[in-house]
């Protein structure tokens, strides 16, 4: 059984980082990225780490966002979480999430909310502080 881990927030260094960014936002641009189906998020995060060089690890787990804890996958590149389903970068975005939490709003709405961000509000290494990540590796690329 694999073993949980806890992430912490860190930025990519450059080069890497920029080259990651600037790929992810150019499929953004192309098709957003979204909360509506967080695993085919997550396989697009994949294959663009990897045509880049990176070994890419898909986690199984939850964020806590705020004492809202939503069951989740997510990437780890590099030991840094690549999340670009959930812009948690943006106030309304996380406000919308513990609203959905709640019941007080539905999926659709949600999936609404998240498309009025860009990928620079969505996770990419860093996020904000009172957010956490945990979970265990899915799948991988390194052998």
């Amino acid at each position: 059984m694999r073993r949980a881990t806890t992430y912490a927030p860190a930025p990519f260094p450059a080069p890497a980082g920029p080259r990651l960014v600037e790929a992810l936002r150019s499929v953004h641009r192309a098709e957003p990225f979204g909360p509506g189906d967080v695993r085919e998020t997550a396989r697009r995060v994949v294959d663009v780490a990897v045509a880049l060089g990176f070994e890419p690890v898909i986690v199984r787990g939850g964020v806590d966002v705020g004492g809202a804890e939503l069951d989740h996958v997510f990437v780890v590149v590099e030991e840094r979480v690549v999340d670009v389903a959930l812009p948690l970068h943006a106030a309304g975005f996380v406000a919308a999430v513990r609203a959905w939490v709640a019941g007080d709003i539905d999926a659709s709405q949600l999936t609404a909310e998240a498309a009025r961000y860009g990928l620079d509000d969505r996770v990419v290494g860093e996020y904000p502080a009172g957010l956490r990540y945990r979970g265990a590796p899915l799948w991988g690329t390194a052998a």
